[in-house]
């Protein structure tokens, strides 16, 4: 058999086109408030939303994977969090989380946007489960396909059923390039309407350039 020697120049010609990048493609800016809703643009959708608490952190999100119960972290190269909550409980909107994840590719972040398509086509039925402490609950996973917000857009529908009460969650998932808005919205006993939400993601959408 015979071996083939590399020189030692050639050597360092490949471990160069290793360590530097090619042109175009350099880390994305990292995502920041600018990029998250305003308690003004929430107040334009949910105008009841008296007083609203906010906060806001650097914290990734908790994204289907397959049919779990259970999501699974997606941090991509930068990430923030804005949530808000109105001031009292009631039978309408009581939390609204959003996350901001920019990655390096588009590629990863439609594989993001998929797994919300993937678990609203695939995963529709009552799931039994608990809360983590022993407690039983049941999720009820509803299809929900939004229109088109941005580059592209998908959702999901679950009912939170716990001794006797429910609350629902409906997440909008919006791709604009590398980046990806989710919202997840929470209602008291009542589906959260599904046109308030895409409203909200359009807004998202135009923060996000």
């Amino acid at each position: 058999m015979r071996r083939t020697m590399i020189s030692l120049a050639a050597l360092v010609a490949v471990l160069v086109g290793l360590v530097v990048a090619p042109p175009g493609t350099a880390a994305p800016a990292p995502v920041g408030r600018a990029h998250l809703l305003t308690l003004a643009d929430y107040a334009t959708v949910y105008p009841d939303m008296d007083d609203p608490l906010r906060v806001v952190m650097r914290s990734p999100v908790f994204a289907p994977r397959g049919c779990e119960d259970q999501g699974a972290v997606v941090r991509g190269s930068s990430r923030i969090l804005g949530s808000v909550s109105p001031a009292s409980r009631r039978r309408s909107v009581a939390l609204i989380d959003q996350n901001v994840v920019r990655f390096e590719s588009k590629k990863a972040a439609r594989l993001l946007v998929q797994r919300y398509r993937f678990f609203t086509k695939q995963c529709v039925g009552n799931v039994r489960t608990d809360d983590g402490e022993g407690g039983k609950v049941t999720l009820k996973n509803r299809a929900w396909i939004p229109p088109r917000v941005g580059d592209e857009a998908a959702g999901m529908l679950i009912g939170w059923l716990q001794d006797g009460s429910i609350t629902w969650r409906r997440v909008l998932a919006t791709r604009v390039g590398r980046t990806v808005s989710v919202l997840d919205v929470s209602f008291t006993e009542v589906r959260p309407p599904e046109a308030d939400l895409v409203a909200l993601g359009t807004l998202a959408v135009e923060r996000l350039g």
